[in-house]
């Protein structure tokens, strides 16, 4: 019985998201990654990360049956909070930044929402399918939104080849490894400490090796943190007081505040240096620890588990 509750305590223990997503944080910046001598790169296991958490929340949807017309209103809505309100307002920001900075700022608003807004819908009991069936759609728009952006403003466009590569890794591959995992019928509380122990270790794998940002010209990091802060907490905050006015539940309300404040810092960073260079990465890096702040908060405040499922 004594191990039996001491196993309960750890589950519940990997299972309090904010808790987790605290720790990951303190344990990139102290770290500062994992060790180069691994065979795989921060990189490597960062999307190994990311694709494990996809593939563990999307066994919850049943794919048979789902018809991408149904949610033609949800893929607009995410369309025009992804790519037209956070794309906009992190292109504004650009322009308050110079050289590789500026860049860096605009490569982050091309990019579509996070994968990640999926099993964060999941966790915060948010409606699935739609999110899902959206997400892919952001990606697939993205194909041509990306290219078009970068081209627009700063002259030179990312390669295809790179782009269909990233939906294939991030959507497809999770998809098809969620359908034998389905099968195996697993708790959804060991599916919930699965995904916060993937996101524990993508967040040390990401936000480690950049955690000298933190620690040098600080004038910088203000402006930069301060920039950050306004384009997810401002924009996410206002969206959510709009919904609760509008009355909208819970369940539209989490992937709608997330698709609005929630962008791919990870794609932006890696096409940020294949494109520009290491300090064109900088922002991306930035806005990737304050969405671990902006995930806390939302998961520990804003849409705390109360059992509720309706308006809060």
């Amino acid at each position: 019985m004594v191990l039996l509750s001491g196993d309960m305590d750890v589950l519940r223990l990997l299972g309090n998201s904010a808790l987790m997503m605290t720790l990951s944080l303190i344990t990139a910046l102290a770290l500062g990654g994992f060790p180069s001598e691994l065979v795989l790169t921060n990189s490597n296991i960062a999307m190994i990360a990311l694709v494990i958490m996809m593939s563990l929340s999307l066994t919850n949807l049943r794919l048979r049956g789902l018809r991408v017309r149904d949610h033609a209103a949800s893929i607009g809505r995410a369309f025009l909070l992804s790519m037209v309100l956070a794309s906009g307002a992190t292109v504004l920001v650009s322009f308050f930044f110079q050289g590789d900075l500026r860049a860096g700022w605009v490569i982050a608003a091309a990019v579509p929402s996070a994968i990640s807004v999926v099993p964060f819908t999941y966790l915060m009991k948010g409606d699935l399918e739609p999110t899902l069936v959206s997400t892919a759609a952001l990606y697939v728009i993205a194909l041509v939104f990306i290219p078009l952006l970068t081209l627009l403003l700063l002259g030179q466009a990312i390669e295809l080849t790179l782009l269909i590569f990233y939906v294939g890794l991030l959507i497809l591959l999770p998809i098809c490894l969620s359908r034998p995992l389905r099968k195996l019928n697993i708790r959804q509380d060991h599916k919930a400490a699965g995904i916060n122990v993937a996101f524990f270790v993508m967040i040390i794998a990401v936000a480690g090796p950049n955690r000298q940002i933190f620690f040098h010209d600080f004038a910088l990091l203000g402006g930069l943190l301060a920039a950050a802060v306004l384009k997810i907490f401002g924009i996410g905050l206002a969206w959510d007081w709009y919904l609760k006015r509008k009355k909208v539940p819970r369940e539209r309300r989490v992937p709608e505040v997330l698709f609005s404040s929630h962008k791919n810092t990870g794609m932006a960073a890696t096409l940020a240096i294949t494109l520009i260079g290491p300090e064109a990465a900088v922002p991306a890096t930035i806005c990737a620890v304050v969405d671990i702040a902006w995930l806390i908060f939302l998961s520990h405040l804003v849409f705390k588990d109360d059992g509720a499922s309706g308006s809060e």
